[in-house]
């Protein structure tokens, strides 16, 4: 069972480190690039510090990987890079088009190096099956302290990492908002993945005995936090799950969804409530977010201009202060900021990489029904795909596209799958595997 996770990570020596550095600079700054971003990934909720530093550390080993090996990069090979132009197009819409340009450049601007780098850095760190293995280590990592960070904040009213309260009776873990229950939510899907690495090793109740255990304790901070929208994605991944492993006649995936959504109705009984439902702010705070889109249909009013916008027209939220940013759904928020030619391109790259890549992680899925290496490979590959399809739901009824540590898991589980699509179809002839890795994905 321990073999599962016991292979993931190197014993590396200095002696080994100067070896690297002299023999294969490109494999040395493909070491620093990748151990930076999976210490991103299992930090994440830590704080905004390391939020701030680790990407543009990342960004740094990233440029100096490419100088040495720029032709075998997944950027360079990367046909679908026409739908980044699309996001980079429709964010110089959303500024250029602004009622205040300035403020809508801040606002825009912050996401640059915490969450638009992201999914090139992320693509350049799944060079094969052990990369994918350790990025999977890495969601099970944050999602297993933030879990008991959320346990203890139940336990003494405050969590160990920032000493944040809870607030209004929900757990609010070290990002200090219940808002943590769409981060956790995120965190857990790709986490799952872990199951099929235990299953090589395990039988499914001595696997299953393991994923609990390693995961009670973010589900225990996701229903304490009490977000149904994290809830809805957590059970939505169960079913992106089944469409894409194409296992038509297994409904254990189905009931899985099934079952977060009644244990969260059983322990959450009131937040369903259809009177609770029936008086929620965010349908005022849609009406509003249409309201500014039609008094701007084509360019929008600009990124981050929800409140100046609706102000603008003598409007005001009905349940929601009057200092609220952002309309609670993540397509509204493109639709009223960047018009309808800022959606389309938005869509474009959004729903591009989705449909991408489910039809060729399912694909792949289907010529490898065996649970053998390459189909756990791909497997690994489609949790991070179901993670960012998870990221889509979850913005139904989220937050703003550019609400930067939320911004930040969808572009890095966009980056993780484009790689792991790109090196598992289309391997480079040469690579480095410094960390111990087989350059196959195995």
């Amino acid at each position: 069972m321990w073999n599962a996770f016991s292979d993931l990570f190197p014993r590396t020596s200095p002696h080994a480190l100067r070896t690297l550095w002299r023999e294969d600079r490109a494999g040395f700054w493909y070491a620093a690039l990748f151990w930076t971003f999976w210490l991103s990934l299992a930090s994440f909720p830590i704080g905004y510090g390391a939020r701030e530093v680790l990407p543009p550390l990342c960004a740094i080993f990233l440029f100096c990987y490419y100088r040495h090996a720029w032709s075998r990069s997944v950027w360079r090979r990367l046909t679908l890079r026409p739908l980044f132009y699309c996001l980079w197009a429709m964010i110089a819409l959303g500024v250029l088009f602004s009622g205040d340009m300035l403020s809508s450049l801040l606002h825009a601007g912050t996401g640059i190096n915490k969450g638009f780098i992201l999914p090139i850095i992320g693509m350049e760190c799944v060079r094969d099956g052990r990369d994918l293995r350790r990025l999977v280590a890495a969601c099970i990592v944050a999602c297993f302290w933030e879990g008991m960070d959320g346990i203890w904040q139940a336990w003494t009213g405050y969590d160990f990492i920032m000493n944040y309260p809870l607030n209004s009776g929900r757990l609010t873990g070290s990002l200090g908002d219940y808002s943590v229950g769409n981060y956790i939510a995120l965190a857990i899907i790709p986490a799952l993945g872990g199951w099929h690495m235990l299953r090589r090793h395990a039988g499914p109740a001595k696997s299953l005995a393991v994923c609990a255990v390693l995961l009670a304790p973010a589900f225990f901070l996701l229903q304490g936090a009490s977000s149904r929208s994290g809830i809805l994605a957590v059970a939505s991944a169960f079913g992106f799950w089944w469409l894409l492993s194409r296992q038509r006649l297994n409904i254990l995936p189905l009931a899985g969804g099934a079952g977060v959504m009644l244990g969260y109705a059983f322990l959450q009984a009131s937040r369903l409530d259809p009177e609770t439902v029936a008086n929620d702010g965010r349908w005022s705070l849609w009406e509003l977010g249409w309201k500014v889109f039609c008094e701007h249909p084509f360019f929008g009013a600009g990124a981050g201009q929800y409140n100046a916008a609706f102000r603008e027209l003598g409007l005001a939220p009905a349940r929601d202060a009057i200092t609220i940013s952002h309309p609670h759904n993540l397509y509204l928020d493109i639709l009223y900021a960047h018009g309808i030619v800022g959606f389309l391109l938005g869509m474009a790259f959004l729903a591009g990489f989705a449909w991408w890549g489910y039809v060729r992680i399912r694909r792949q899925l289907a010529l490898r029904p065996r649970d053998d290496g390459g189909r756990l490979y791909w497997a690994l590959a489609g949790w991070f795909w179901v993670g960012y399809m998870g990221w889509l739901v979850n913005g139904i009824f989220g937050h703003d596209f550019y609400r930067i540590w939320w911004l930040a898991l969808a572009m890095t589980y966009l980056g993780i799958f484009i790689g792991a699509i790109v090196n598992g179809e289309d391997p480079p002839a040469a690579q480095p595997v410094p960390s111990g890795g087989t350059g196959q994905p195995a």
